[in-house]
């Protein structure tokens, strides 16, 4: 579905609205004005008829009056008869000389009976042409709507905008807000009762959210601390058990899959308990760093890996990346970077690493991207990894997210690319 801003989505119902309140009004106003016109008129007509009438009485020479000349009446004898003595007035057209064309009148017709001979009166008078009624009240109408659009449309920039500009403020804050930091969420009550209303119900669900994270963190970090020795022990116990002299090799397969699968809950214990602990801000003494450094030193560890899958590693270094950030901070940074790197990557792949002053990109070879908006997230895994926990980029996330000035991206151009960039320089 198309999105529309509620102020234009408001406008266009307006004027829609506005367009058919003012042809009905207009549609009421012409019936109204003609029905008028026409009564004057025929009030006009009836009191010619008397004086006419009256005039006829003591005068007889103005009942031969037979056709329209000054005068606009005429009497037309009729035929000895029964005829109603009702008035009847109507629409019609007659020749004008001085216009030179026909032109609207309206008629009144009358049959009155004079010293025995039945007489029909007819007297018209001019009256509004109603094709040019119509066209100037539309044009009249016109103006008036494209006034009354004109002017709802500034009342909606100017009114609805300052009256908005709460619910904008609202959502500007919520856009800045991170339940993962510590950054407080903004309020600033304003007059009006319903955003008010929105705001104190979004700071209580805020505030809801907050203490279930900080729960849910305090639990992974108890819990992942607790299993550390347990799991120990069951390792120590499953070497011991292999050890043993009359275990069969059957058993000893299944010890040592046991034990490969321990392997990865202790790896995965441990994750957990670095993720806790970056997220509740234990690495606290800083110390400017220099990246070049420490990733020459992590790669070295990777030796053994890279020449089994046969990776081409490169390093450029164009400037040296410093930054003041906790020691073991950086290590855990770089290292899952390029773990990353080196345990996602095919054989026969490469890895490029350039270092520059401001920026390290890490680019590994792939034939397909990622999806951006959840690479960085917890467990998420593009492909079934057995020596994968799924949380190395969430530990670079969260490293990162403790620093204003650092930032990390990632994008696919051919290959994986994760860009890491300092903004202070």
């Amino acid at each position: 579905m198309k999105e529309r801003s509620l102020k234009y989505f408001t406008l266009r119902y307006l004027i829609i609205a506005i367009l058919g309140i003012i042809a009905l009004w207009a549609a009421s106003f012409y019936w109204l004005i003609i029905e008028e016109v026409y009564d004057n008129i025929d009030d006009g007509l009836q009191d010619s008829k008397m004086r006419i009438l009256s005039e006829a009485k003591t005068n007889p020479q103005l009942l031969k009056t037979t056709v329209y000349e000054v005068a606009q009446f005429k009497f037309t004898p009729l035929p000895s008869g029964e005829y109603s003595n009702d008035t009847h007035i109507y629409n019609s057209e007659i020749y004008i000389p001085y216009e030179g064309e026909e032109e609207p009148v309206r008629i009144l017709q009358y049959i009155f009976s004079q010293e025995g001979q039945n007489y029909q009166l007819e007297i018209y008078t001019s009256t509004v042409e109603e094709d040019e009624l119509l066209e100037d009240l539309l044009m009249a109408l016109l103006a008036l709507y494209i006034a009354l659009v004109a002017s709802v449309v500034i009342i909606n920039r100017l009114v609805l905008k300052k009256a908005w500009s709460p619910f904008y403020r609202i959502l500007e804050n919520l856009k800045h807000y991170k339940i993962e930091s510590k950054n407080e969420f903004k309020t600033a009550p304003s007059g009006i009762t319903e955003f008010n209303r929105l705001e104190n119900e979004l700071l209580t669900m805020i505030r809801r959210n907050e203490n279930t994270y900080d729960q849910q963190k305090q639990f992974i970090g108890n819990a992942s601390h607790e299993l550390q020795t347990p799991l120990a022990i069951v390792g120590n116990k499953l070497e011991l058990l292999m050890e043993d002299k009359d275990i069969t090799q059957e058993q000893a397969l299944k010890v040592m899959e046991i034990h490969k699968i321990l392997n990865r809950l202790k790896k995965l214990n441990k994750s957990l308990l670095t993720l806790s602990k970056i997220e509740n801000e234990q690495f606290s003494d800083l110390t400017t760093i220099s990246f070049n450094a420490i990733i020459s030193s992590a790669l070295e560890e990777f030796e053994d890996l890279i020449d089994f899958k046969k990776i081409n590693v490169s390093i450029k270094e164009k400037g040296t990346f410093e930054f003041q950030i906790n020691p073991q901070l950086a290590g855990i940074l770089i290292n899952n970077l390029l773990t990353n790197a080196v345990f996602h990557n095919q054989k026969n792949g490469y890895v490029k690493v350039t270092i520059e002053s401001n920026r390290i990109l890490v680019k590994n070879s792939g034939d397909h991207p990622l999806n951006p908006e959840l690479i960085f997230e917890r467990f998420y895994k593009d492909q079934q990894n057995e020596f994968s926990t799924g949380l190395g980029l969430a530990m670079v996330k969260s490293i990162v997210g403790l620093y204003q000035k650092l930032s990390i991206v990632y994008r696919f151009e051919d290959d994986h690319v994760f860009e890491l960039s300092n903004a202070s320089n």
